[in-house]
């Protein structure tokens, strides 16, 4: 197990199931441990998880990039949240943060284990494979998403008409979301991934949040003013006392 600093926090990172793992630890713990589990990207645009870090909260990431949110992505994401609770005491149910095609891993997660997730933050989210990776990216992400859910072309237009039943179960779990984008984003365009999601979860459910950024690409990621990302965070942790 290593120990470094990580933005002036103590990190450690170690292995498991053959995959890094890390946590950075707040100064002093808030009430009830909480955590943000960034699922890609750890350190970019991080303004609000750092910011929750001051407040008490862990930060957690776990290194299973380019398996695009696929069933062995979810069951070792799910022995890495069992292996933090027992190793860690942190609270049982998480705040996934999914950025770009993080939100592939966030929303699969959460869909598949819905107790364990208090919330979701996504920002730019990739939601419909069809559009990314299968067009809008290269012939190797495409094959590698295939290769990984274990579907041809076929198959992958098949799984496809059933994703959009993820926001129905989100919704049916009453799990609260909120989605920061760009309006001019051309790598994951708002219209093709979290518009038609935001709008299934909205048939039944109504907390969900969406901050669409004007003249935005896909990057920057998050808001300058991260204030409204902290407030939905915090007030969806309603038993987290910051001392």
């Amino acid at each position: 197990m290593a120990q470094t600093l990580f933005k002036g926090y103590m990190r450690r990172d170690f292995e498991l199931a053959g995959h890094t793992g890390s946590v950075i630890f707040p100064e002093k713990n808030a009430v009830c441990k909480p955590w943000i589990w960034r699922a890609e990207f750890l350190g970019d645009f991080d303004k609000a998880d750092m910011e929750l870090v001051r407040l008490g909260w862990h930060l957690v990431y776990y290194k299973i990039s380019d398996m695009y949110g696929c069933p062995e992505a979810v069951r070792l994401m799910n022995q890495f949240h069992e292996f933090l609770i027992a190793e860690y005491g942190l609270k049982n149910k998480t705040v996934l943060f999914g950025f770009s095609r993080g939100g592939l891993y966030a929303v699969n997660y959460a869909v598949a284990y819905p107790e364990k997730v208090q919330s979701l933050y996504l920002d730019a989210p990739v939601i419909n494979m069809q559009y990314w990776p299968r067009q809008d990216s290269s012939e190797k992400n495409w094959n590698e998403c295939m290769k990984w859910y274990g579907f041809d072309e076929k198959g992958s237009e098949e799984y496809s008409k059933s994703q959009l039943d993820r926001a129905s179960v989100l919704a049916a779990h009453k799990i609260p979301i909120l989605i920061v984008a760009g309006d001019a984003d051309s790598v994951i365009p708002f219209e093709k991934h979290a518009k038609p999601f935001i709008d299934k979860y909205l048939e039944t459910h109504c907390d969900i949040k969406t901050i669409l950024k004007k003249g935005c690409a896909h990057h920057p990621h998050s808001l300058e003013d991260v204030e409204p990302i902290i407030e939905f965070v915090t007030k969806n942790n309603t038993e987290v006392d910051y001392g």
